[in-house]
């Protein structure tokens, strides 16, 4: 029999390139990590080879100099200064809980990138039971938690944006299918640099507050026909909006709406019936942030700031790129039927993917580009031409089926919606959804009564050593 763990002994940790969120304990209701911490750590100027957790005070050069990152672009690059940030936070939780003991905590890693090696995490398991002396450890991928705290989806893509990159991972029979799983070298970094570009004379650190505040934002294509600057004065690093006629319906509306097209359109004429009367009186204080020639935000240092059309730009390149990177991605499943439901239960979290129409200006993407119909022509095109050239071998006519087997995927693009029974996140917000899933799993994972072969305890980690980790890693 599994032995019986408390709910108030649960280490949850999912550790970012930037951030490493936390929460110990599940007996109250599922909320929010209780903290968010730089996933950083010092060297020791004094020891080789050793770590502390804050910067060296009165040595010789910039503190900063000593930091070290564990976790890059996804990656983990430093395995001892990984481990040493855990027991850092480990040593916070006995602190503010005297009475826990250290062989009752069960550790549940939520692991935030399939770019960690499996030698890795093997390192982890030896450290998590060896010098931790944990009762008991359990590894979930990121991708399996954000699609779990929306629910059960045998086949979803999970499209996880961040600051340094982006990572595109297609479930496929309840399964994180690592053949398709696709990497971005962009993220929110990308945004800043382009930034960078418009708005030289912000500091770094201003250029992030924009980038956060409520007024930076990707405009739709109707919302940037309504705004003070037109569609043309918007067009930016790759951004397509195409300046049709004010008719045109906003395809973000179809994409992201349950309602019929039909609907759809006689809400968008009552709208535009609407703003005919209104248009026309609307003081500075009651026009949009679109609607505005200028608008400010306030920096960390509580600077007030004024900026014009840079706060609708910057993003372009990126959700260019990753539309294409999505697709791919969901290219690589095999199965048809299952890749049409992967483009159909599409999770975007990540804190990238908080910028206001940035989830909306990516399905817009997706779906003006690859939803079926649309390249057909070109497809049927090439394939002619490439038949007139002679194109009569097999592993040729095979490529070409190919390429119009994927014309025909998708034929939605979809979000699934957020649930609406975490009160607490819905304040919160959902781009961390990852540590939600992995609260909602820590609980599955160490909660039955029986056998569980979810995780490893410490009998069995002496039994068969850090490898088995991969036997019971989900």
């Amino acid at each position: 029999m599994a032995p019986s763990f408390k709910d108030e002994a649960h280490l949850i940790i999912l550790p970012g390139s930037l951030h490493t969120l936390v929460r110990f304990g599940l007996e109250d209701a599922i909320t929010p990590p209780t903290y968010s911490i730089p996933t950083k750590v010092y060297r020791n100027p004094n020891q080789d080879g050793c770590f502390q957790a804050t910067a060296p005070v009165g040595s010789e050069g910039d503190p900063e100099s000593y930091a070290v990152y564990p976790i890059v672009r996804g990656e983990i690059v430093n395995v001892d200064a990984l481990d040493f940030l855990f027991k850092c936070v480990l040593r916070s939780v006995l602190k503010d809980n005297p009475l826990v003991l250290l062989d009752s905590i069960t550790f549940t890693l939520i692991q935030s990138s399939s770019r960690w090696s499996p030698v890795a995490l093997e390192m982890i398991t030896n450290y998590a039971f060896e010098t931790l002396q944990l009762a008991a450890f359990a590894v979930v991928p990121a991708a399996l938690c954000s699609l779990f705290a929306h629910g059960s989806f045998s086949n979803a893509c999970v499209i996880d944006v961040g600051y340094e990159k982006c990572e595109i991972s297609p479930i496929v029979d309840f399964q994180v299918f690592a053949p398709a799983v696709t990497y971005l070298e962009e993220g929110g970094k990308s945004i800043n640099k382009r930034l960078h570009e418009l708005l030289p004379e912000l500091s770094d650190d201003q250029i992030e507050s924009l980038k956060r505040s409520p007024i930076f934002e990707c405009l739709s294509e109707e919302q940037a026909k309504g705004s003070y600057f037109g569609v043309a004065g918007l067009l930016d690093d790759g951004k397509a909006k195409n300046p049709e006629d004010e008719g045109v319906l906003d395809i973000a509306s179809i994409v992201t709406s349950e309602k019929s097209t039909r609907e759809i359109l006689e809400e968008k004429e009552r709208e535009k019936r609407g703003k005919s009367h209104k248009k026309k009186g609307k003081t500075e204080d009651e026009k949009s942030n679109s609607e505005r020639e200028n608008n400010q935000f306030v920096d960390n240092e509580g600077n007030v700031i004024t900026v014009g059309k840079e706060r609708f730009q910057g993003s372009g390149r990126l959700i260019e790129n990753l539309s294409h990177a999505i697709f791919r991605a969901l290219s690589k499943v095999p199965d048809m039927k299952k890749r049409e439901e992967c483009y159909e239960n599409l999770v975007i979290c990540g804190k990238t993917s908080s910028i206001r129409g940035f989830k909306e200006e990516l399905l817009v993407q997706l779906y003006s580009k690859f939803v079926a119909g649309a390249d057909i022509e070109e497809y049927e095109k090439r394939r002619k031409e490439r038949i007139r050239q002679g194109a009569s071998f097999r592993n040729e006519a095979a490529g070409l089926m190919d390429e119009l087997q994927l014309a025909q995927a998708p034929k939605r693009v979809r979000v699934i919606p957020k649930p609406d029974y975490f009160s607490a996140w819905k304040k919160a917000g959902f781009e961390d959804c990852a540590f939600l899933g992995g609260e909602i799993l820590c609980r599955q994972i160490f909660g039955g009564s029986g056998d569980n072969e979810l995780y490893l305890s410490k009998e069995e980690y002496y039994d068969k050593g850090p490898m088995w980790i991969r036997h019971v890693k989900l």
